[in-house]
């Protein structure tokens, strides 16, 4: 079956092989390759949603290996970190290692050049720098670009990791002869000193949320000059974004034409917008006139466009015959993100939709209760497919809706994570409301039980007034017959005491199903506790602090229930 190709990426980055199809950000891509190419190290920041990643993986870093001038071009090392998880992530530098060696595998050492192992004979103490000068040869010239994307999740790692990865980059960066190796230098051969003394010209770029910018002050100490060149990534100007939406949907092949296959072209044909739609798509999307089009909230509308054109959804044609998308094709654009979220889910099996509901929000969101926001989990996926009861297939069915991306963790296996930070909001809201409509519903069952318990003592109490006016009456008629008039009266006014005890015993019960209701709940939090100390055993301590989250939000439904509010205060000093 051929390949489908799309002209937007709704909340999925651009790639290198997405390059002809990404428009809008000339300017950027020219300023921020000037900066590299100028600088050692460069600070790449901007708001979540801005296209961070588009800018540099469709934009910036194909320039770097296609630069015609041999003296630009570079190797291109691109990392991501992923959040810590102990015992299971890898440390940064080994995670840089693993990428430099992916990019570039350990050359063969040439006979007498063995000189580096010699100086550097204890494996595991190897520094980046030796790493990368042995590649030297290899490289372009010797020139490398790092590319750190979302380097935010580098300040999880414990800090022993990071000072260590702090000192090692800066040595690669700013020491051309290491001063360990100097001491050396009187004993090696001509040929080794002029290849250890040969410049290496390494750049490190590091892309990083604008919110999350003040952590790089932790870095100065070793990095003095990490914080002053840096190149802010701002939202599209309304040009911008009209080049963003119309280039895209004019072309017919991903590749603008040259070298195509009729099998190799978009999924639908070009398309057009009318002025009206194009000024509401602009206005509605931009935040005031001066904070411009988020690149994600614009990708996401005119990849539902583009949909509504694949399914001739569209009605309006141009002169040319082409399909042409007016206002009234338009969705709406009030809240995008959440609406992409909840349509990616309706397009998943009726039967998947409920577990990977369970998934996305229990699973791979954290929750801070005081604060009431919500980020990202990097969760292994064989725990996800323990803990939620899920299969392999419905992982890749949340991976094709993009809802979320796969990253190797280090113990070979898969880690999942909610695709990219945009989508936090909405996957919380609908967390919070599925949360809401169940307990409405559970609310909903002991109301009902509580009011057939209700209407039960009522008709008993009913059946025993009417038998106790009936005794009366009984009484006042059969006056005169004495002995058997008492007898009756007395059976009246026990069928009354019967009546009240049988009320009594309705209230009991109801009282009873309560604290089952207790009971139930103290059993499900003292399982999920177990659940929770062996992640804590087997070092999964995000797994570990969210059993406790959700086992506090639990207890937190029962504010006049001591016995729950007890086990609350045990969860909150575990936490601490």
């Amino acid at each position: 079956m051929p390949e489908k190709h799309y002209r937007y990426m709704g909340v999925k980055p651009f790639e290198a092989a997405n390059r002809t199809i990404f428009f809008g950000r000339d300017d950027d891509i020219e300023g921020l390759y000037n900066l590299i190419l100028s600088e050692k190290l460069v600070v790449l920041f901007g708001k979540s949603g801005y296209g961070k990643s588009s800018l540099l993986n469709a934009g910036v870093l194909p320039l770097f290996q296609e630069e015609e001038e041999a003296e630009r071009r570079a190797i291109v090392v691109e990392v991501r970190l992923g959040t810590y998880v102990k015992d299971q992530a890898r440390t940064p530098l080994a995670t840089i290692l693993a990428k430099i060696q992916e990019k570039l595998p350990d050359p063969v050492t040439e006979p007498g050049g063995d000189f580096f192992d010699i100086l550097y004979p204890n494996v595991a103490e190897r520094p980046l720098w030796y790493h990368v000068k042995r590649r030297q040869s290899a490289s372009a010239g010797g020139r490398f670009v790092v590319v750190f994307d979302q380097f935010e999740e580098f300040f999880s790692y414990p800090v022993a990791e990071q000072m260590q990865f702090k000192r090692e980059l800066a040595e690669l960066l700013y020491s051309d002869i290491p001063q360990y190796l100097r001491k050396y230098l009187p004993e090696l051969t001509p040929d080794a000193k002029r290849q250890i003394a040969q410049p290496m010209n390494v750049k490190a770029v590091f892309a990083i949320r604008a919110d999350r910018i003040s952590l790089l002050d932790s870095m100065t100490d070793v990095l003095p000059a990490i914080l002053h060149k840096r190149y802010e990534l701002r939202p599209l100007t309304p040009g911008q974004a009209r080049d963003a939406i119309e280039k895209p949907a004019a072309l017919a092949f991903p590749n603008t034409g040259q070298e195509s296959k009729p099998g190799d072209a978009f999924t639908t044909p070009p398309f057009e917008f009318t002025e009206a739609a194009l000024q509401k798509i602009i206005t509605e999307l931009s935040s005031g006139q001066t904070r411009g089009v988020e690149a994600f909230q614009l990708q996401i509308l005119c990849q539902y466009i583009e949909s509504q054109v694949e399914n001739r959804a569209i009605s309006s044609q141009s002169d040319a015959g082409l399909p042409t998308v007016d206002t009234g094709d338009l969705p709406d654009m009030s809240n995008l993100y959440e609406t992409y979220y909840r349509r990616q889910l309706d397009r998943l099996d009726s039967t998947q939709q409920r577990p990977a509901q369970m998934v996305l929000e229990e699973g791979l969101l954290a929750e801070d209760l005081q604060s009431g926001e919500g980020r990202r989990m990097s969760v292994d996926s064989q725990f996800l497919k323990s803990q939620f009861a899920v299969n392999d297939a419905l992982l890749r069915a949340l991976e094709n809706t993009y809802l979320v991306r796969k990253e190797p963790n280090s113990v070979g296996g898969e880690s999942l994570e909610i695709s990219h930070d945009t989508l936090v909001a909405p996957v919380l809201k609908m967390k919070k409301e599925r949360r809401a409509k169940e307990e409405l519903e559970e609310a909903k069952r002991r109301e009902a039980e509580a009011e057939r318990l209700a209407v039960m003592e009522r008709r008993r109490r009913q059946r025993a007034n009417f038998l106790a006016g009936a005794a009366s009456f009984m009484f006042l008629v059969a006056a005169g017959l004495g002995f058997w008039a008492m007898e009756e009266r007395q059976k009246a006014n026990l069928r009354q005491v019967e009546a009240v005890r049988e009320r009594d015993n309705a209230q009991k019960l109801l009282e009873k199903l309560q604290k089952t209701e207790a009971e139930k709940v103290l059993f499900d939090i003292r399982d999920m506790l177990e659940r929770a100390e062996k992640q804590r055993a087997e070092g999964y301590l995000d797994n570990y602090r969210a059993f406790l989250i959700k086992a506090e939000t639990m207890l937190e439904n029962y504010p006049d229930n001591p016995a729950l509010q007890d086990k609350l205060k045990e969860i909150k000093s575990l936490k601490h």
